[in-house]
């Protein structure tokens, strides 16, 4: 795979969670205002290691295999609306639960996707991530690939 952080990540994650994230020198923490950490996740005036995915914070963790990986690829540059088409649907929640959370060789985040599936919305942790065009169909078939790797929470 040619895409950024597909094209970098030894693994790929899909994950759950209660709270926002973000990376934090390379690290998949939940931020207290998006920008600066969460004072709760220094300890004894210390930030948490560089580098790490903080699991403990996470509800559900699966790693995906190189075939699930394969279908997620196929989900997200294979398929999109055929020519033109408008749109008028605007949902503000976002209050995403879900994320793909992409690790290098040595375990350390490199990129995550945060995906909302109330509102159909996702973010990405870099400019460079491509979802390619997304529709509700598309949403579906990564809450379907979620659900089949064994992710409950937020999904529903």
């Amino acid at each position: 795979m040619k895409m950024y952080p597909f094209n970098q990540a030894s693994q790929v994650q899909f994950v759950s969670f209660d709270g926002k994230v973000d990376i934090f020198q390379k690290e998949f923490v939940f931020p207290k205002d998006g920008h600066n950490i969460d004072p709760a996740l220094i300890t004894d005036g210390v930030p948490p290691p560089k580098d790490t995915v903080r699991y403990n914070d996470l509800k559900e963790v699966k790693s995906l295999t190189p075939a699930q990986t394969g279908t997620l690829t196929d989900i997200l540059y294979n398929y999109g609306y055929p020519g033109r088409w408008h749109s008028t649907r605007t949902v503000a929640c976002y209050e995403p639960r879900n994320a793909i959370l992409f690790l290098d060789g040595k375990g350390q985040a490199l990129a995550f996707i945060e995906i909302c599936f109330a509102c159909r919305n996702t973010e990405t942790s870099s400019a460079q991530i491509s979802l390619g065009e997304m529709c509700e169909g598309k949403i579906d078939m990564i809450r379907k690939l979620f659900e089949q790797v064994g992710i409950k929470y937020g999904v529903h």
